[in-house]
């Protein structure tokens, strides 16, 4: 999917010139082909690269045929493939030319290959906007040029890293008559095809669905409740185990997607989950998140919540008061879980919100109750989800009893994970509810 901007672009009624740069392996022939395959699906589209073979799978689209030694016998050819386009198809024709370089080579004799190019570009403009055809310009040279002032949109190509990490990124850096509400786009390359993503939303569904649950892969582990994330933890969370979720500035709430589908699973699954939510997260707001998605009667028998909450107030079932005293509280905790573990057996599901534990009993207090609760864990069948907000002290001592450790960032308005053990790559996380619940995919940077 390429973004809605580039789109826009070329819905224009007149013809549009676009100049795409960027350095060799940063995607641009797949991006080409994307382009080709959304807004060329009738055919009318010429595609011209003296670099791509025309037998391989790209062959599949309008070439020019036979040789060309000169700019003029180019423009010829060309003019005839164009009239013959514009006599068969109603939509404008679109030109693609992969790359300016290399045709600015085959179109000359000359060894001064860049004064070539520097007229082909004038010719070319020239005749599209003659022709009123849209006209799409490759090139591999990313400085400023003559070529940015002359053409209506520029847009560029990036590959770098993050954390070691492979990301890709496009640009756009102009569109005329194009509003751009943002300039730059997360993409992937996966199974060889360009990918952008748009900004990370989420849009509740007026009507819900209790789904069915996804069973445990394994018997060592539970599943996420998202196929993709159990496919990169090698069939889910280890039973046992101690789990960390960095939050990074700027990720927000957002972070909370990819364990929605986890609460949920668990629950359907007729387990028990524990939950003590992340600052300016209730139990409230936990319940009317979780509950449409499982039912009321699961959700009040299988769900305790805690808080610090005053005393004298009604307190639902649901929910177990905390008094803001560690040690009694670490005592509430484990007699509940023990209380639902014998009611529901193992495994007990246990969320908790180090920036709450570290706001209600200090740093201090929590590193030493961290530490029990992961290696009491370790030794039952149970799992412990623990998100670790931006800044926190606590977070490096707590990676190091981590079984796993995840990383949230927002790029560009895209929310991306990684991990950090098991080490892996980036990953795209996107949540949709169009069948009534929640279901994440994580899509590979590659």
């Amino acid at each position: 999917m390429i973004p809605v901007e580039i789109r826009q672009f070329f819905s224009s009624g007149f013809g549009m010139t676009l100049l795409f740069k960027g350095k060799p392996g940063t995607g641009k022939t797949t991006m080409v082909f994307e382009i080709l395959n959304e807004l060329c699906s009738d055919g009318n589209c010429i595609y011209i690269s003296p670099r791509v073979d025309q037998s391989s799978s790209y062959g599949k689209y309008p070439w020019i045929e036979g040789n060309f030694s000169s700019n003029d016998e180019f423009i010829e050819m060309l003019a005839a493939r164009i009239k013959m386009v514009q006599e068969s198809f109603d939509n404008k024709p679109l030109i693609v030319v992969d790359s300016i370089d290399a045709l600015s080579i085959a179109t000359t004799d000359s060894s001064d290959w860049l004064a070539n190019k520097f007229e082909l570009e004038r010719i070319l403009t020239d005749f599209s906007r003659k022709v009123n055809a849209d006209l799409l310009m490759v090139t591999e040279q990313i400085e400023l040029t003559s070529l940015d002032y002359l053409v209506d949109g520029v847009v560029s190509l990036e590959r770098s890293e993050i954390s070691e990490r492979d990301i890709r990124k496009i640009h756009l850096h102009k569109l005329r008559g194009v509003g751009l509400s943002q300039s730059k786009y997360l993409f992937t390359l996966q199974n060889g095809r360009f990918n952008s993503f748009k900004p990370f939303a989420v849009s509740y569904p007026t009507e819900t669905v209790i789904c069915e649950p996804i069973p445990d892969p394994i018997s060592s582990k539970i599943s996420t409740g998202t196929m993709d994330f159990d496919n990169i933890l090698g069939g889910g969370y280890q039973k046992g185990s101690f789990n960390l979720f960095e939050i990074t500035s700027g990720v927000g709430d957002s972070f909370y997607s990819l364990l929605l589908p986890t609460f949920i699973n668990h629950l359907n699954l007729d387990r028990g989950l524990l939950s003590m939510p992340s600052e300016g997260t209730s139990v409230e707001t936990e319940k009317s998140m979780i509950e449409p998605f499982c039912g009321e009667y699961r959700f009040k028998n299988q769900f305790v919540g805690f808080e610090i909450r005053e005393m004298d107030g009604r307190i639902p079932a649901y929910v177990e008061p905390l008094t803001g005293n560690v040690t009694k509280d670490m005592e509430a905790l484990w007699s509940v879980k023990q209380e639902l573990s014998g009611q529901l057996g193992a495994p007990i599901l246990d969320y908790v919100g180090l920036d709450t534990m570290e706001y209600n009993y200090g740093v201090e207090d929590i590193g030493r109750v961290i530490g029990m609760m992961a290696s009491r864990t370790k030794t039952t069948q149970n799992i412990v989800l623990a998100v670790a907000k931006h800044g926190q002290k606590i977070t490096e001592s707590v990676a190091h009893m981590a079984t796993t450790h995840w990383k949230f960032e927002n790029i560009d308005k895209t929310l991306v994970m990684y991990g950090i053990v098991p080490k892996t790559g980036l990953y795209v996380v996107e949540i949709d509810f169009e069948q009534g619940f929640p279901q994440v995919t994580l899509s590979p940077v590659k």
